[in-house]
């Protein structure tokens, strides 16, 4: 019988991408390998998904198969650390690489070498069979309570920077039927879309309306973009806009990759949401920066995005070739130089101008989210506040007190900094949040000990 191992690496996600409960934007699961267990599943196969690197004796059986998934071209490292260490174990078993990276790099001399070096194979592209099949979310050691899916392939754009067209070469638009069909026959009441540019599926308007009206155990469905949507697609067809409000589409985000002399037409992609009934601050821009646009043109989009009232997205950009990125935002002190990370240098980025733009898209973020409707400014204090906000919704508790309350009170501050613990720990190993939600103070302070007690 086959025995499938299906591995993803200990990528270093950042904590708001990791499974939090409730925000599903913010959820992560490996789609590529669930569907690939579903499909060896139906095949009578034995199947197992592991995360990082495992011991022997923790994975049940020798497998004849291990598939290992990759993501970003510049977490190479994890990918090949993986391989290694599952040669190793299992002399005898067939490795096949898979992914985004894999698909990126498979030509190129270094990763020839590496497949032979570790006797595995590459999958290049998606896996016809597998994008047939719903994923196995039972795979996953603990449940996540949305569905990851697409509803097209490939993009109609060739944006420079993208890998979506190469990846992803042929377009596909998934029929509104099977969609439809899916969704429902897995049964979850939110619906995470990867898609790359999800208004260009050739039904978009049949498919939305259908989105719509679909009731999962009896309530209606929250969807995501988490791409976002064509600004150009939603000014040339407000009616999009309409749509997708229409179906409960949350966290809207457009992306202005282009000059600031486009700022006229991004104006008008916000006014299409906001005439569709998006409030600007819950509307986000995507903006690409460390790349040919200068940091001095990047400040003059941002403080119209102040002037807007809409929130920033902003994505530090890496080259497709590029195999690391060792860049430590703790590390602004002392700075870092192109040797650690990719500084692009020829649009006049440095290292204090990447740090420095970071930290005023935080900063504009956080005022558009708690001050800006109330009239304040800016304060230091609003940052801490929002930190400790997040905190409290991984554990399900709401909204935390004023920080000048918290401040004050060292019962507070205690009970927050061992939140933070177990909330690191529990991201870190990938472990569900704990549910505090119709807890006491007293009862709070008792579980979070005991949790502390069992990771020490």
């Amino acid at each position: 019988m086959h025995s499938i191992l299906l591995v993803e690496p200990s990528f270093p996600y950042p904590t708001k991408s990791k499974n939090q409960a409730g925000e599903i934007h913010r959820n992560f699961v490996p789609v590529g390998l669930l569907k690939l267990g579903a499909l060896y599943k139906k095949q009578g196969a034995d199947v197992k998904l592991v995360r990082g690197n495992i011991e022997k004796s923790d994975i049940g059986f020798v497998p004849t198969e291990i598939f290992v998934t990759s993501i970003f071209t510049y977490w190479s490292k994890y990918v090949w650390e993986t391989v290694a260490h599952y040669r190793a174990l299992f002399p005898h078993a067939q490795i096949t690489i898979g992914g985004i990276y894999a698909t990126l790099h498979y030509k190129r001399k270094y990763f020839k070498k590496k497949l032979a070096e570790y006797r595995s194979h590459s999958h290049v592209g998606l896996h016809k069979e597998a994008e047939k099949v719903n994923p196995d979310y039972s795979l996953l050691a603990s449940d996540v309570d949305h569905h990851v899916t697409h509803a097209m392939r490939g993009c109609i754009r060739r944006c420079s920077f993208c890998g979506t067209w190469r990846i992803e070469p042929k377009r596909y638009d998934k029929p509104v039927n099977q969609l439809i069909n899916e969704i429902k026959d897995v049964g979850k009441n939110k619906v995470l879309f990867f898609d790359n540019n999800f208004l260009a599926h050739g039904k978009i308007v049949e498919m939305l309306k259908e989105l719509a009206n679909i009731r999962v155990n009896g309530k209606p469905i929250r969807y995501e973009s988490q791409s976002g949507f064509d600004g150009r697609l939603l000014q040339k067809k407000p009616k999009y806009a309409e749509l997708l409000k229409k179906a409960r589409f949350q966290n809207v985000r457009i992306a202005w990759d282009s000059s600031f002399a486009r700022y006229r037409s991004i104006k008008k992609q916000v006014d299409v949401l906001s005439d569709a009934g998006y409030c600007p601050r819950d509307i986000a821009i995507f903006m690409i920066y460390n790349y040919d646009t200068p940091y001095e043109e990047m400040v003059r989009k941002l403080d119209k995005c102040r002037e807007w009232g809409v929130q920033i997205n902003d994505c530090r950009y890496r080259p497709l070739n590029t195999k690391y990125d060792n860049y430590n935002p703790r590390k602004y002190k002392a700075g870092q130089t192109s040797k650690d990370y990719y500084v692009h240098t020829k649009g006049g980025w440095t290292d204090k101008k990447i740090r420095d733009f970071r930290k005023e898209v935080r900063r504009h973020n956080i005022w558009i989210r708690y001050a800006k409707d109330k009239g304040l400014k800016y304060d230091i204090n609003m940052e801490k506040w929002s930190a400790i906000h997040n905190t409290f919704k991984y554990f399900g508790m709401g909204r935390p007190s004023n920080f000048a309350v918290i401040d004050k009170s060292p019962t507070k501050l205690n009970r927050i900094r061992m939140m933070n613990k177990v909330k690191n720990y529990n991201t870190k190993n990938i472990l569900p949040s704990p549910d505090f939600s119709n807890l006491t103070k007293p009862v709070i302070d008792k579980k979070l000990n005991l949790i502390l007690q069992k990771i020490s």
